[in-house]
């Protein structure tokens, strides 16, 4: 009978990973929004037992994230294929693998749990009114602060709410993975303990009045509007790694496919011509020559109208192969002269780089299918007529973090955000849907529209309100023109205070509770 029940809660360890995986979108249609609160309940559920084991701790947790993993993330044996060069069975354990780190404030948060049962064991007892709301806020913060590679958080599915999100620029995405999180716990206490208390619920559903009572985002104030076209070219990966490899006859296809598409019959001509991430496949040499290559140039020129491409640049002269170019966006005017430039700086590990720092330089010389990509190290605002924007480059566009410095950075607030991407690499799977649907918080955070650009999908314009303007599909050789309306806007408390908002809520929530309880007759404080 023990060995049942054992076998029953490990199966439903992995059933709340899956829905965790099942509460991001696996198409434009499909996605399960209240499983992560489900998922939630399940996971936390566990550090409501004082005398539970801490291998059996670990052992749960494994299980929860192999869940995640096989349902969230099974797109990346085709990337470890196609990319990595890895064929069945190899590329199948590595996904495997990446089970083990695919959440690491996971381990975190239970090595913190297991010190507060060692030192202060009393805290942790379900007599405690304070406890669910610590979990869900100790939780937050290792969630925001943990390094991780691919972060879909417990508060990125209550996106399916917008555009009544206004809580997004105040907190970001703190005050949902607390809402997950905090819910999903007392769900648990209700069902299993029997305890009907009724704060947690008050809480929950005062902050999801408030979003309603906010109303939709909408910006006020003078708009104006730019006229982009965006040039989803669908270069497939054997093209695409030819043509970066330097074989001419593939070099120029690539740039005659995009010449083609953006030189396409236009109502209206465009202010802006935008190519996704690595589109152009030529090193460029800006710290020399302030021009794009004449097979470019002269096309500008004959299109009269800026362009703004993905593509390589020269770190330095030097002959080692090691971080020797940076992933590029440049802006070039109508007489085909780059104005800026931005260096990619938020690198993804394994893809172009390792994570060891002074060791990379060694393993370099025996990793072939790592590119080494040099960092970049300035945050760029790039300006045309009387526009202007940011660059995010591939999974830049993931870190809130790094978007606020970003931002913070600049002496002017930009008007709207590019993404260029390229995610040709993960296949017809649900990749393309799960990153657009993490980028579209940025928009949200920061009260800026988001250009989308990318190689084979999903291209699209996303509005400040988290809403989804248009869109090109994945593996279509479409173009997309639009106007786009702009405004100087206000940066968003998120952007200019992150996460202490968040905590300045929690204090609140915190002293309301006590104040609560202290007036309470002692007989109803079980009930509160």
């Amino acid at each position: 009978m023990k060995i049942i029940t054992e076998n029953l809660n490990k199966i439903t360890y992995l059933f709340g990973g899956i829905l965790y995986a099942l509460s991001f979108p696996f198409s434009d249609s499909f996605h399960i929004f209240p499983a992560i609160i489900i998922a939630a309940a399940i996971y936390f559920s566990q550090f409501f037992d004082k005398e539970i084991k801490t291998k059996t701790l670990i052992t749960n947790t494994l299980i929860f994230l192999w869940g995640y993993n096989i349902a969230g993330y099974y797109w990346l044996t085709f990337t470890l294929r196609e990319f990595g060069g890895l064929t069945p069975p190899f590329n199948i354990i590595l996904w495997q693998l990446f089970s083990l780190i695919i959440a690491p404030q996971f381990y975190i948060f239970i090595a913190v749990y297991l010190f507060i049962r060692k030192k202060k064991p009393d805290f942790l007892n379900l007599r405690n009114r304070f406890l669910p709301i610590s979990i869900a806020t100790l939780w937050v913060i290792l969630e925001y602060y943990t390094p991780q590679q691919f972060p879909a958080l417990f508060g990125h599915p209550w996106l399916a709410l917008a555009p009544k999100l206004k809580l997004a620029q105040v907190f970001g995405t703190p005050i949902y993975s607390f809402l997950s999180v905090y819910i999903g716990i007392n769900l648990y206490l209700a069902v299993k303990h029997r305890l009907r208390i009724k704060f947690p619920w008050l809480v929950a559903i005062s902050i999801l009045l408030v979003q309603f009572f906010l109303g939709d985002i909408a910006n006020k104030g003078e708009t104006s509007s730019t006229r982009l076209r965006l040039v989803q070219a669908n270069i497939g990966n054997d093209l695409k790694l030819k043509s970066e490899n330097g074989i001419q006859l593939a070099s120029s296809e690539v740039v005659n496919i995009f010449k083609k598409l953006s030189s396409k019959e236009f109502e209206k001509k465009p202010d802006l011509v935008i190519w996704p991430e690595t589109s152009y496949p030529r090193i460029l040499s800006t710290f020399k020559r302030d021009s794009v290559p004449y097979e470019l140039s002269s096309f500008i020129r004959k299109m009269e109208t800026n362009f703004f491409l993905g593509t390589y640049d020269l770190a330095s002269n030097k002959a080692d192969l090691f971080e020797q170019q940076y992933n590029t966006a440049v802006l070039v005017d109508k007489n085909a002269k780059i104005t800026d430039t931005y260096h990619k700086r938020v690198l993804i590990p394994f893809g172009e780089g390792l994570p060891f720092g002074p060791l990379n330089k060694y393993f370099a010389k025996v990793i072939q299918n790592i590119s080494f990509f040099a960092t970049g190290k300035k945050y760029t605002h790039f300006k045309y007529d009387d526009q202007s924007f940011i660059a995010l480059i591939c999974y830049e566009v993931l870190f809130p973090r790094y978007v606020r410095d970003y931002l913070n950075n600049l002496k002017a607030r930009p008007k709207f955000i590019i993404n260029l991407t390229n995610d040709s690499w993960y296949g017809r799977y649900s990749e393309q849907e799960q990153h657009l649907f993490l980028a579209k918080w940025r928009a949200l955070e920061f009260n800026l529209p988001l250009v989308r650009m990318t190689n084979t999908g999903i291209t699209s314009i996303i509005q400040p309100n988290g809403i989804e303007l248009k869109r090109i599909g994945n593996y279509k050789q479409e173009i997309l023109d639009i106007d786009l309306n702009t405004q100087v806007t206000e940066a968003t408390p998120y952007q200019r205070y992150g996460i202490l908002n968040f905590l300045l809520f929690i204090i609140l929530l915190i002293t309301s509770k006590y104040f609560i309880l202290k007036n309470l007759p002692l007989e109803d404080r079980a009930y509160e």
